[in-house]
């Protein structure tokens, strides 16, 4: 099953042409992801199949603080509405 979820950070950084971020979360693992920034918090939107949604974050959370040891996580939000979450809003 496909869930998800967006993991919020602080500290990480994937627009800077000099950070290494997206290329070590894409090799820990984190493929299935859409980085968006908003100032200095990221967040990180996650569509990852697992067996649970819990297996699904705890394997997010590990890349991640392997990944990015520098970035703090902040929280985990469950995506309830992918439409919403994903697509872009018209004006």
């Amino acid at each position: 099953m496909i869930h998800w979820f967006e993991i919020v950070l602080e500290g990480a950084d994937f627009v800077s042409q000099d950070s290494g971020d997206a290329d070590a979360l894409y090799e820990a693992g984190c493929a299935d992801t859409v980085p968006v920034h908003d100032g200095p918090v990221v967040k990180v939107v996650f569509y990852r199949e697992a067996a649970s949604f819990a297996a699904a974050v705890s394997s997010a959370l590990l890349a991640i603080e392997s990944a990015l040891p520098h970035a703090r996580i902040l929280r985990v939000e469950r995506i309830e509405d992918v439409e919403e979450a994903v697509l872009p809003r018209s004006a």
